[in-house]
């Protein structure tokens, strides 16, 4: 197998990753993509920043050795934050997280410089965001709350409803009364809960996701590199397999929805514990 027919491996801690394999498929439609989501111990947004960081490297040594990609997207803003700069270290492969594009973009759309970042603790606490904004300018003012009750609705597949908007209003109410132009969605999970954020926010506030910025950015390097796959229209729809560490952690309501969501014929996941010495490999049931 030449390296262009490699597949690009995707990191995440659950099931939210999903929205930058969307975005990926989308602009790259004959890529191969394989996922892999560590239900097993998610949350990471509470964790501290050492133990995701060995959770990553686990699931990077997993996609690179085992795995064979050719490229590694660490769609989880707590992995970036936690292990971007030791992950791009150790490997030799073309490594992506969730910040820098964004921030970009966000930078880039704001008028009136005033940007809110949403995200888990672990993201918030980092700093990353905030840190990448201000360096792109000195002036910019941040309003960011963690929110990490939206992770774990997205995983149990609630993505509307009272109680998403009740939620959404206790964690963004601050933000809107600062007056933001521009909200990061700091977290890949969030995508799901778009419709009951924007009515919060309104419809002043644009919202910037990493996956669209993200994907474009994979692209334009794997181009460089000479190792992407030439666009076709149609998608390759068995050019994907998502895996996660424990099945039992994924709600039959995510499965319904999130395939709907995501525009995904089918959502089938494979168990693979790689943090055990069985790594035992089988479809989830019912799938």
């Amino acid at each position: 197998m030449g390296v262009r027919e490699k597949p690009i491996g995707v990191l995440d801690s659950g099931v939210g990753g999903l929205t930058v394999v969307n975005e990926i498929l989308d602009i790259m439609p004959r890529e191969k993509v394989i996922y892999y989501g560590d239900t097993l111990h998610l949350p990471y947004g509470p964790r501290l920043l050492d133990e995701v960081k060995n959770f990553v490297f686990n699931i990077s040594d997993f996609l690179i050795n085992k795995k064979n990609v050719k490229a590694l997207v660490l769609a989880c803003n707590t992995a970036t934050s936690a292990a971007m700069e030791d992950v791009e270290q150790k490997y030799s492969v073309p490594v992506f997280g969730t910040i820098e594009s964004v921030t970009e973009k966000a930078y880039t759309l704001s008028n009136s410089k005033r940007i809110g970042i949403i995200g888990t603790e672990g993201t918030v606490n980092s700093q990353a965001y905030q840190r990448s904004l201000l360096q792109k300018d000195a002036e910019i003012k941040i309003f960011s709350a963690a929110c990490p009750k939206f992770v774990e609705i997205v995983e149990q597949g609630i993505f509307s409803g009272p109680m998403v908007e009740k939620m959404a209003h206790k964690y963004l109410d601050g933000i809107r009364e600062a007056d933001v132009d521009v909200l990061i969605l700091g977290c890949t999970h969030f995508p799901y809960l778009r419709a009951p954020i924007k009515k919060v926010m309104g419809k002043n506030t644009k919202l910037i996701s990493s996956g669209q910025a993200m994907a474009r950015e994979i692209k334009k390097v794997l181009d460089q590199n000479n190792i992407l796959i030439p666009d076709q229209k149609k998608r390759n729809v068995f050019a994907r397999e998502f895996m996660v560490s424990d099945r039992n952690s994924i709600s039959r309501d995510f499965l319904d929805k999130g395939r709907k969501f995501l525009d995904f014929p089918s959502l089938k996941f494979k168990e693979k514990n790689i943090f055990t010495k069985r790594n035992k490999v089988h479809l989830q049931k019912g799938e």
